[in-house]
């Protein structure tokens, strides 16, 4: 068995990981730990870290490297960057740790070579392990470890259901005001699209102490998204009119929830708006120039029998390849997933977004027929496959990837899941 303790309260992965070796404890004065884990996925300075009060035997553990320390950050994918490494390395001489002994966990693919390349160049020859971990993928879909066959079922029920007509073409979920999410609204706006879609948005806030993000100036949205400085300014004068929209959530009223929170909001639960809509638009937390990341916004449409355009990072298409789904290079020109720049894969995404709107009911009826065996495989996959033995293998894997990196391999073997 590998008992597992967070030093302090926060999300972390081994909460929802399907492994029967784990055996989690709440507390340092539980039990004796062979990991402990930091929740640092907002504390990106590992503040909290340096304030907890180990007991001298776990301590001492820690020091003579019986006792493993995972850094989990896979709630994020926040970007390399050199304070961050010195904060961990300072935390890790305040725990007095072993580098070679501690783990840290992201959802940015380029963390480990931004890391390296930065101890090299800083002179720092003792380094911790970096793995990735798509922490929100696999929580979107660990409802339906129990009822993925039936909801498929009953998906698939409603998806042939679905009228010839349609009130909307397109759903836009994501509902933060990040500055891609605004600034792909703005866009739909001025080009008198927005009455187009089913549009989820949280709104700005309206007090300067309220909760929620503020509306952002034009400067902020420049500095936010470099390179985008021509598209911000033609749109910036529809901010009044995003901002006079108000909070508008889909779901609502349909699951009956009270308010939109990271349990709901972050699963792939169905929604009423696909079954009158075409394809979804997804906006991605950030664009970047190149491969990085793919959360739960990309599982949504997956698992409701659309075909999606995506706003995100290069590559991300083929990350969804990766987790055994089809895309729609049949309907769609993903071509804009090969590019580097933002700027001109937000335009190439862009283009296909409204080629898609324009499109007549008999022509989106026809794409659909030819879609329809990709749309049922990533739904059958997504809310049955996934969530059971794939998740139990990729869950087991990721546990011995961080019992290898700690040396921590007398531990336990690897036990295959069938």
């Amino acid at each position: 068995m590998i008992t597992v303790i967070p030093g302090h309260r926060g999300r972390h992965l081994f909460e929802g990981i399907r492994d029967p070796r784990i055996r989690a404890f709440e507390a340092l004065t539980d039990s004796s730990p062979n990991l402990i884990v930091f929740p640092c996925g907002q504390d990106r300075r590992f503040d909290r870290s340096r304030t907890i009060r180990i007991p001298d035997d776990i301590q001492r553990g820690i020091s003579q490297g019986r006792i493993g320390l995972v850094f989990d950050a896979s709630t994020e994918g926040v970007m390399h960057k050199p304070d961050i490494s010195d904060a961990l390395h300072m935390t890790l001489d305040h725990l007095r740790g072993v580098p070679e002994q501690c783990v840290y966990v992201t959802q940015d693919r380029n963390y480990r070579s931004d890391y390296a390349t930065h101890c090299t160049r800083t002179g720092r020859a003792r380094q911790v392990h970096v793995l990735n971990h798509d922490y929100w993928i696999w929580d979107a879909l660990s409802h339906f470890a129990d009822t993925g066959d039936d909801e498929y079922r009953r998906r698939l029920q409603t998806f042939r259901a679905r009228p010839a007509q349609r009130a909307r073409k397109f759903v836009s979920l994501n509902r933060t005001p990040r500055p891609m999410k605004v600034l792909f609204l703005l866009r739909v706006i001025s080009d008198g699209l927005w009455n187009s879609g089913f549009i989820s948005f949280g709104g700005f806030r309206s007090t300067a102490d309220g909760p929620g993000k503020a509306q952002p100036s034009e400067e902020e949205m420049v500095r936010a998204l470099p390179g985008f400085e021509d598209l911000i300014h033609s749109v910036m004068p529809e901010m009044k009119t995003l901002a006079g929209v108000g909070r508008s959530l889909l779901g609502m009223e349909q699951h009956g929830w009270d308010r939109l929170e990271l349990w709901n909001a972050s699963r792939a639960v169905d929604l009423e708006e696909y079954a009158n809509s075409w394809f979804t638009a997804v906006t991605e937390t950030e664009m970047r120039s190149r491969p990085s990341r793919i959360t739960e916004k990309l599982i949504k449409p997956l698992a409701n029998f659309q075909p999606f355009v995506v706003f995100a990072n290069p590559g991300a298409l083929r990350m969804v390849r990766d987790y055994g789904f089809f895309t729609f290079e049949n309907i769609v020109d993903e071509s804009y997933d090969d590019e580097p720049d933002p700027r001109r894969r937000f335009d190439l995404a862009y283009a296909e977004f409204a080629r898609l709107c324009a499109q007549s009911e008999q022509e989106w009826s026809r794409m659909e027929k030819e879609i329809e065996d990709r749309l049922t495989f990533n739904a059958h996959w997504g809310l049955t496959r996934l969530p059971t033995e794939v998740r139990r293998r990729q869950d087991c894997s990721l546990v011995d990837e961080i019992v290898r990196a700690v040396g921590l391999t007398n531990l336990t073997t690897h036990i295959r899941t069938q």
